[in-house]
């Protein structure tokens, strides 16, 4: 006896399990086989097409170490079918533009000058206590006045079409596909609600300036989005009109990144605003079919960015300075681990792998396994067991991280070390279906 998948009805609601005769089973394991293989590998460059098409042969006939992660994944895409579209067209205030279109965010560590979060800062001079202009910077501290513009729905749409694109493929539950389509319609190809490309009014700060070219760190999960749609190209939901329409915008987004002042000033960047601005830069590029540019990115990564970061013992002192010190070294090494996927595409032998990167990894494991007590500021907890996209404050975020330096390095000290992760589950994870374990 033995359990196979039900992918006839494409509307189930979870793992169909069927008794069958040995004969019957060689019949629809072949019968599995050849369903499975009828779907191309996905154009995708953050997430390897082989791996996720390996990933996903493995799903369906029923492998019981990937079935938690579809079961988990599954969960939360139910979930989100109740949930969106979300659009610019939401927001109650208007851009300097005068155009709704347009993004807007507030930078989130500026408050009303009337306001001190740590409750040590005094009120700067002058300050008008009737507007709270102008706002001032308390880094660390979240104003939550952030929620009532664009930065949340961005993140929203981000997460939500990468779940449910990723739901559909080791599922193919057609409402999951159909959900991700909507959201990534009404974001950004719908003329009433689409947000134009680009990031103009992002992270402003009342009583300063207009926008600031670090709301570029706003978006820098939209590698992982279009991967997330290169698999969702591959259902009904989403039509080739709609993904040349998409394309058309993103190379849109990818000029606005390169020729526009604030891309340029984010691209200066010394600290993780300048690797994740590469990472986007690049796998955008990839993407759109700008292969030259990726290369560009690709060439410089580690003369611009890992040797002019990354001090020779791994540490990064531009994170190192800031108030959550532990978060930023963090997010800046995911960006590396990033960046280094991208050099990969062009360089096999002279990649990042050997790089600093690695010395970064090593010189962070001790913190990440508690053997030793974070030496710098960090104001706020480092939380246990939140989702990737909340990286400010996750040590769970490492599991990506160490998933990929397992992988690379064959090295079982990464994978082990996941498992002692607060927080994190080591068997339900997306990450497993994303970076599958190579090792055993």
């Amino acid at each position: 006896e033995m359990c196979i998948r039900d992918r006839v009805s494409t509307q189930s609601t979870g793992i169909v399990r069927t008794i069958m005769s040995p004969i019957s089973i060689t019949i629809a394991l072949l019968l599995l086989y050849t369903l499975v293989q009828s779907l191309p590998a996905p154009k995708t460059f953050l997430w390897s097409p082989n791996s996720l098409v390996a990933a996903r042969a493995r799903v369906f006939s029923n492998d019981p170490t990937l079935l938690p992660a579809v079961q988990k994944l599954q969960t939360q895409a139910k979930a989100l079918l109740s949930q969106g579209p979300w659009s610019v067209m939401q927001k109650s205030y208007i851009p300097p533009s005068g155009d709704k279109h347009d993004y807007m965010s507030l930078d989130k560590y500026y408050w009303p000058c009337t306001q001190h979060p740590n409750e040590t800062s005094a009120t700067p001079v002058p300050c008008n206590t009737t507007t709270g202009l102008p706002f001032v910077r308390y880094d660390g501290y979240v104003d939550p006045l952030e929620k009532l513009y664009d930065h949340d729905r961005l993140i929203d749409t981000i997460s939500s079409v990468t779940t449910l694109s990723l739901a559909w493929y080791f599922t193919e539950i057609d409402s999951f596909a159909d959900h991700a389509a909507l959201i990534l319609n009404t974001w950004f190809l719908d003329p009433s609600t689409k947000m134009n490309p680009n990031l103009n009014f992002g992270h402003f700060i009342p009583g300063v300036m207009n926008g600031s070219h670090g709301a570029i760190i706003d978006s820098h999960m939209f590698p992982e989005m279009l991967d997330a749609v290169a698999l969702l190209s591959l259902s009904n939901s989403w039509s080739s009109a709609q993904d040349l329409n998409l394309k058309s915008w993103f190379r849109s987004f990818l000029t606005w990144l390169r020729e526009s002042e604030l891309g340029k000033q984010e691209d200066a960047a010394n600290n993780n605003h300048g690797v994740w601005y590469d990472v986007q830069a690049g796998f955008i590029a990839l993407h759109v079919d700008k292969i030259d540019i990726a290369t560009k990115i690709a060439l410089n990564a580690l003369p611009r960015r890992v040797d002019t970061q990354i001090l020779p013992d791994g540490e990064l002192p531009e994170e190192e300075a800031r108030t959550k010190s532990w978060s930023y070294n963090e997010f800046c090494l995911d960006a590396f681990f990033h960046l280094s996927i991208l050099v990969n595409q062009f360089f096999v032998e002279k990649n990042l792998w050997n790089s600093r990167v690695h010395t970064a990894l090593d010189w962070q494991l001790p913190y990440v396994q508690q053997k030793k007590p974070w030496p710098f500021k960090q104001v706020v907890p480092f939380i246990d067991g939140c989702v990737i996209t909340e990286v400010d404050q996750c040590i769970g975020s490492y599991f990506n991280i160490l998933r990929i330096a397992a992988n690379v390095y064959l090295n079982v000290t990464y994978e082990n070390t996941i498992k002692t992760l607060p927080g994190v589950d080591y068997t339900q994870d997306v990450i497993n279906l994303v970076f599958p374990k190579t090792m055993n």
